[in-house]
């Protein structure tokens, strides 16, 4: 299970970094892409973030590392941050690793990832 979880993640993460650039500045709904960095090292690992005029932040890292059993893992750090419709701030810091999916969840402007900022984001 926590093989296929990483395999999701990883397939999820190449996805995002291989869509093409945007080319606008504005989306139907009038958002707005305020910041966008991708970096893909292949092997040596990944970066990438998005900040939109809606408040949504978006920052994750993978690093190839090597697991207690010598076996070569993607350690994956990330945040995002979103306002709900109901005008609340939500946000998920998490890493994934050879020990699974571990998120840490709130509500509110402190604790998640903030604009201008990159994951990982630690508190």
């Amino acid at each position: 299970m926590l093989k296929f979880a990483l395999i999701f993640v990883l397939s999820a993460t190449s996805a995002i970094l291989g869509a093409p650039q945007l080319q606008q500045s504005q989306d139907a709904n009038g958002i707005e892409l305020l910041r966008y960095n991708s970096t893909n090292n292949n092997e040596a690992g990944y970066q990438f973030t998005y900040e939109q005029s809606n408040k949504q932040i978006f920052s994750e890292v993978g690093t190839p590392k090597d697991s207690t059993d010598g076996t070569k893992v993607l350690a994956v750090e990330g945040a995002y941050t979103f306002v709900a419709p109901d005008g609340q701030t939500y946000w998920v810091n998490y890493r994934a690793d050879e020990n699974g999916f571990l998120p840490k969840t709130g509500t509110g402007t402190v604790g998640g990832i903030q604009p201008g900022q990159d994951a990982p984001v630690r508190n």
